[in-house]
């Protein structure tokens, strides 16, 4: 009897233990599992709204998300206020030595700004210099007074000017990029839009050394521009081009670097952090450049034979070139895939001119043409005379 007793409590601790290892168990995997998901979530956490990387002279797109997104521009807006004031002083409608009074309305101005005050007079070069090195907003105001006169008036061509570019998912309600207030339509821009507006800006060597400066004086020293762009200096090759925030908007950057003959354009919209958007920038810039690269096919692919017979002419064989270079943006591992179609005949009747052609090279890779020109002769050959071609074939 005491053994079946002592079997019973055997039987109940062995019961006992085996809930209280089960238990235990299952909550270290309940934990396990919570915090895999919360590791899953900060992974899939994406810090900006929108990113696109773009080579600048094609405007082929390297890298994009959701680059069609329209998201609060904010200061970015001020690359459209950039250009149409380039492109008015092109056209000598107006001129850089233009000296500008400030407004009432241009000097109550907030966020980032100059501290322009009422009646204060400035050339419009420097009113640039502090738009595009410190994203002054009281001066984005007082040019667009200045070429328009007045800032709604200047957003009409912002607008105008967005659609003949096809910045299709964009809209500007001011100069500046400030939120409007209360429930007033906001100002929109896409990545992709960025890009565009950024690959007309860049055209302008004037714009180019400015957002490459760090800082610069003004008002006659006793103010200090500084740029908004912390890259420069930092990334090898960069030299712009425009940052922008505010709180509904997040952080955004507009960003240029060259290297060698290679241009790359990133752009990152709504960032959550300042530093995130410097971060992402960077990363989307040195992955470019490490991945691509422009190659001179006319040199690396140069086509064979480089002469082809002439038939019933005062020479056998002239020498045949290209016409024009061909260069091609590439990935680097890609370059041994590049293939060469080659169209010429194998021989051509005279007279032959120099500068005729005489055939075509085509540089295709994974199907997809690169870039082609044609192939002419190098030198002129006369046909034969009657006597010479009695002479060659007796």
């Amino acid at each position: 009897m005491l053994l079946a007793m002592d079997r019973r409590r055997r039987f109940r601790l062995s019961i006992i233990a085996f809930l209280l290892l089960f238990f235990t168990f299952s909550l270290t995997i309940g934990v396990d599992s919570a915090s895999a998901r919360r590791k899953r979530s900060r992974k899939k956490a994406i810090p900006y709204r929108s990113i696109l990387l773009i080579e600048a002279n094609t405007g082929r797109v390297l890298k994009a998300r959701n680059e069609r997104l329209p998201t609060k521009p904010a200061s970015v807006v001020k690359m459209m206020t950039a250009l149409i004031t380039m492109e008015q002083i092109k056209r000598n409608i107006i001129n850089l030595d233009d000296i500008i009074t400030t407004s009432r309305r241009a000097s109550r101005i907030g966020g980032q700004q100059v501290y322009l005050k009422q009646g204060e007079k400035f050339s419009l070069r420097d009113l640039m210099k502090s738009i595009i090195i410190s994203s002054a907003n009281d001066s984005s105001y007082a040019v667009a007074e200045h070429i328009a006169g007045d800032a709604e008036a200047f957003v009409d061509l912002m607008n105008q000017r967005a659609k003949e570019l096809g910045m299709s998912n964009t809209r500007f309600v001011n100069v500046n990029g400030l939120p409007p207030g209360g429930k007033k339509p906001t100002n929109q821009m896409s990545a992709r839009d960025a890009g565009i507006l950024a690959r007309e800006l860049i055209k302008y060597p004037l714009i180019m050394k400015w957002s490459a400066t760090k800082n610069a004086p003004f008002r006659n020293g006793s103010f200090i521009l500084t740029n908004t762009n912390t890259l420069l200096g930092r990334f090898r090759g960069m030299d712009g081009l425009k940052t922008g925030y505010h709180r509904r908007a997040g952080f955004s950057i507009v960003a240029t670097a060259k290297r060698k003959n290679l241009r790359l354009i990133a752009v990152v919209m709504g960032s959550s952090h300042s530093r995130r958007r410097f971060k992402e920038a960077t990363r989307l810039l040195a992955w470019g450049f490490n991945q691509y690269r422009w190659i001179n096919l006319s040199i690396t692919k140069k086509p064979k034979p480089q002469q082809i017979k002439v038939l019933k002419g005062q020479k056998r064989m002239v020498r045949i070139r290209l016409k024009e270079s061909v260069a091609a943006l590439v990935r680097r591992s890609e370059e041994k895939r590049i293939s060469m179609k080659l169209e010429l005949p194998k021989e051509i009747t005279a007279p032959v001119k120099a500068g005729q052609k005489v055939g075509r090279v085509t540089y295709e890779l994974g199907g997809n043409k690169l870039g082609g020109t044609d192939l002419v002769a190098v030198d002129s050959v006369k046909k034969l005379g009657f006597f010479q071609s009695l002479i060659r074939f007796r």
